[in-house]
């Protein structure tokens, strides 16, 4: 067996730690000297824990947002507006710019699954690109309902399930832990 240079992880699910399990594995390659690009579907907000830390990280962690600057659970789109469909669309321009024109260790594509379930990004397009990326470097992937294409594709494929979450008692998200 050809053993790869770099693998597709997919982490997926209705439980907490997708974003949380992927910015564990960039933050321990910064600390190896590695270059962290995370493009984030869905999220827009400046003020999230994981954006105030690529400021401090340095030139070896940058994140590009391509969400409404709410939670997209705050607002609950019928459908969702037609504005998040233009900011994913370009998002995958990005990420089709960042394959072809920077070097990276590391690709996190955040919430990624969920901009195609949604239908804001066509299917194919995204699996072809991230075939592409995964040449040049590891690729993490996130989101919340799996496509059985993704998980195929995926080297690591991990389900994050819920069997218990405060939010259910109505505590809401919380700075430092939950963004």
């Amino acid at each position: 067996m050809t053993k790869k240079k770099h693998y597709i992880h997919l982490y997926y699910g209705d439980g907490k730690g997708k974003t949380t399990a992927a910015l564990g594995l960039a933050l321990r390659a910064v600390g190896h000297g590695q270059k962290v690009v995370m493009l984030q579907w869905l999220k827009g907000r400046q003020d999230i824990g994981e954006v105030k830390a690529a400021k401090l990280l340095g030139k070896n962690f940058s994140i590009h947002q391509f969400g409404p600057n709410y939670f997209t659970w705050e607002h609950p789109p019928a459908g969702g507006p037609p504005e998040h469909k233009q900011l994913a669309i370009k998002g995958l321009e990005f990420l089709e710019k960042t394959i072809s024109k920077t070097k990276y260790d590391i690709l996190i594509l955040d919430e990624l699954m969920d901009a195609v379930v949604m239908k804001f990004i066509p299917k194919a397009k995204t699996i072809s690109l991230i075939k592409k990326a995964a040449q040049k470097g590891e690729v993490i992937i996130t989101g919340h309902k799996p496509i059985p294409e993704f998980v195929k594709l995926a080297d690591l494929a991990t389900e994050m399930k819920k069997i218990k979450h405060y939010f259910d008692k109505g505590v809401t998200a919380r700075s430092g832990i939950e963004y």
